[in-house]
């Protein structure tokens, strides 16, 4: 409870700015040092913010991408896995880059979609945005949720149980893991789009939110430090210091 309380103190409005300046630095800086120099105030975020509540996760990826740029770099000097080696390397530095903004649409996915709302409103944005942007906030965890829960129900029925043997049949795993998938996809865009109408999303008029939206002090002091991050690692980028 003092977690949520804690989260809900962030205006969704933070977690938008942060969101787009994570987008525009990892376009604009290209160095591994810049990029690991994100990933640390990325961090030092959620540690001072969210209690590092995902932290080791981010953790543990940002060193699995590590090991498949790593192995991919290996790969590139053959001949025969050159086109392997490529994938994996950029495998490896996009999924690096991704986690800064990711993180930070966590974040943002997080708040309730009354406070979004309200906070989109507030910057004068079109509710259809909003609207949009709550729906695909929801949509990808909703799908993640449904992909455990059919990854759950194969293990039951012995199909894909063990890293050897879904390589094995990675055909036929890979099958079983589609096609229900779709199917629960379509279903839960139209349970989305029943429970945005029943909140009267169609409906004209402001917005209201049962949670305080005020963009306060530490919104702004978030907001300056994330610029002011951004164009530093930028600008020692470009010095040729990182």
């Amino acid at each position: 409870m003092e977690r949520k309380q804690a989260g809900a103190k962030i205006d969704p409005r933070t977690w938008l700015v942060h969101l787009l300046v994570g987008v525009v630095a990892i376009i604009w800086i290209h160095s591994d040092q810049g990029g690991f120099c994100l990933f640390v105030w990325c961090m030092l975020l959620q540690l001072v913010i969210r209690k590092g509540q995902y932290v080791i996760t981010y953790l543990l990826a940002y060193l699995v991408f590590t090991g498949f740029l790593w192995f991919g770099v290996r790969l590139l000097p053959s001949d025969r896995l050159y086109f392997l080696g490529l994938a994996f390397s950029n495998m490896g530095v996009l999924g690096r880059k991704a986690m800064i903004p990711l993180s930070f649409a966590i974040c943002l996915a997080k708040e309730p979609t009354g406070s979004l709302l309200a906070s989109l409103q507030a910057m004068r944005l079109p509710k259809a945005v909003g609207i949009g942007v709550a729906v695909l906030l929801r949509f990808f965890p909703t799908i993640g949720g449904e992909y455990r829960a059919i990854r759950a129900s194969q293990r039951f029925r012995g199909i894909g149980v063990g890293v050897l043997h879904t390589l094995a049949h990675l055909p036929s795993t890979v099958e079983y893991i589609l096609i229900p998938l779709i199917l629960r996809t379509t279903k839960v865009a139209e349970e989305l789009s029943a429970s945005m109408t029943v909140r009267g999303v169609r409906f004209s008029g402001e917005t209201t939110s049962f949670r305080p939206v005020r963009f306060t002090w530490k919104d702004t002091l978030l907001c300056l430090i994330a610029l002011l991050v951004s164009a530093v690692v930028f600008l020692l980028e470009r010095m040729e210091i990182l």
